[in-house]
């Protein structure tokens, strides 16, 4: 089973095309094209990761994961943002810290992370329950 990707953000043209070569390489693609959808996403379903820029209208990428951490504490969150340095301050606001890529992302660093993301998920997963 692939992992649920949410990708948020405001660049609607470089989103659909980076939406489009995730799903051909077998990622399973949601897109929001502002922080309010995204939220609302959220809200109404699970995630297994999230792939946020920082600066986006009614919301930004920070209260985005906030929020997705809130639903669920250890959803892997990748900035993708032309903002690194602003997020590399913020980091400390969200554990498990994010992985922060700079803008314009080489297309194979963030098919790496999403991938080293979901590897983690499934280690996670397949992990035995301790008995209570």
């Amino acid at each position: 089973m692939r992992a649920r990707v949410l990708l948020v953000d405001d660049d609607v043209r470089a989103t659909r095309l980076l939406a489009r070569m995730l799903r051909e390489d077998g990622f399973d693609i949601e897109v929001a094209l502002d922080g309010a959808t995204a939220i609302a996403r959220i809200a109404r379903d699970a995630l297994d990761i999230l792939v946020v820029d920082f600066q986006l209208p009614h919301a930004d990428g920070l209260v985005i994961a906030q929020y997705a951490r809130s639903r669920r504490p250890d959803v892997p969150v990748l900035f993708v943002t032309g903002y690194p340095e602003i997020v590399e301050r913020k980091k400390p606001l969200l554990f498990p810290h994010p992985i922060v890529l700079a803008k314009p992302v080489a297309y194979e660093a963030l098919s790496s992370a999403l991938r080293d993301a979901e590897t983690a998920l499934a280690a996670r997963v397949s992990l035995p329950q301790e008995p209570t």
